[in-house]
């Protein structure tokens, strides 16, 4: 997160999902640091197309404001495959 680099090849993290006695991958998602990317004035705020969201005030006391991108690559999401919360994915399962 903190490199100041979006790899579409490399995501920060990996969303999984709990199915009955394991885990199933259903998603990625990009991160950036914020004032690291910005401080590179020609890079674009897009990953192969979709924009990345802005978090100005994360969830987290000890994150820094970042960029992100979430992508339900392996689990539909009615809203889209690029939005942030998908409906359709639970932690109900652990």
């Amino acid at each position: 997160m903190g490199d100041g680099e979006i790899d579409g090849a490399h995501p920060e993290a990996l969303t999984y999902e709990p199915r009955g006695d394991g885990y199933r991958l259903v998603g990625v998602e990009y991160i950036v640091d914020a004032a690291t990317w910005m401080a590179h004035p020609n890079a674009p705020q897009v990953l192969e197309g979709p924009r990345l969201s802005t978090r100005e005030q994360p969830q987290s006391v000890w994150l820094a404001p970042f960029f992100e991108l979430h992508v339900w690559a392996w689990r539909n999401n009615p809203n889209g495959a690029f939005v942030d919360w998908n409906t359709h994915v639970s932690c109900e399962g652990q």
